[in-house]
């Protein structure tokens, strides 16, 4: 189900590493993939410092911004993978993320029809807003692309959450889409090297997030009968 061909992958990130830290293997058994990455763009007050960006070693949201978009970058490189930029605000910038739902919606639709992947890796969408609004809002779309093959990758490190994993993949079943796991993708040094990139996250963490060193886990998207 995992499959390798050319151009086939593309993967949905949050945040300027979730893509990697939850699918650096099977990035890395790619020959051609692309992360899509959604919050990538500047707060209106670029000089405010979050508690987060404070955590992870930086001054302000500027340069938290400019130096995870060069990590990024460079665990993609390690892989071998493109990358999209979207350009929406993370949720710790933004008091009010609703005006940005459509937006969003947009965005990712216009990406997915320019990039015609054969295969969809989506965020189940565990604990984080912007994780639950990305997932909520590719959900959506997936009826639009029904010639791809969908799945949903277990978010790290949020699915270590206690009962996190079978309670959303509860909300999507209610959804009327079918969620069914499928093979785990060999463990690659390349994740390794593309995960020790994200050096400012890693601080804000306080050391490499166990959940790391567990296996990647991926869940097949399939409309059920009735369904939109």
């Amino acid at each position: 189900m995992l499959t390798r061909e050319k151009n086939a992958l593309v993967v949905v990130s949050p945040h300027l590493d979730d893509g990697v830290f939850s699918c650096g293997d099977l990035l890395a058994r790619s020959r051609l993939s692309t992360v899509i990455t959604v919050c990538t763009g500047l707060p209106e007050n670029p000089a405010r410092l979050t508690s987060w960006d404070q955590r992870c070693g930086f001054p302000t949201a500027r340069a938290a911004l400019t130096e995870r978009l060069e990590e990024n970058r460079e665990a993609l490189r390690l892989l071998g993978s493109d990358g999209v930029e979207l350009g929406l605000p993370d949720s710790q910038y933004v008091h009010n993320w609703q005006p940005f739902i459509p937006l969003l919606r947009e965005s990712l639709k216009n990406a997915l029809a320019r990039l015609h992947p054969r295969q969809v890796v989506m965020p189940l969408g565990l604990f984080h807003d912007d994780h639950i609004r990305v997932s909520d809002i590719l959900l959506s779309l997936l009826y639009l692309f029904p010639a791809a093959v969908w799945m949903a990758y277990e978010d790290v490190p949020y699915r270590a959450r206690p009962d996190a994993v079978p309670q959303r993949l509860s909300v999507i079943r209610q959804r009327g889409i079918e969620a069914s796991r499928v093979a785990t993708p060999c463990r690659s040094d390349r994740k390794s090297r593309a995960v020790w990139a994200y050096g400012s996250q890693l601080r804000g963490f306080g050391a490499c997030p166990d959940d790391l060193i567990r296996p990647e886990g991926y869940w097949r998207l399939t409309p059920s009968e009735g369904g939109p």
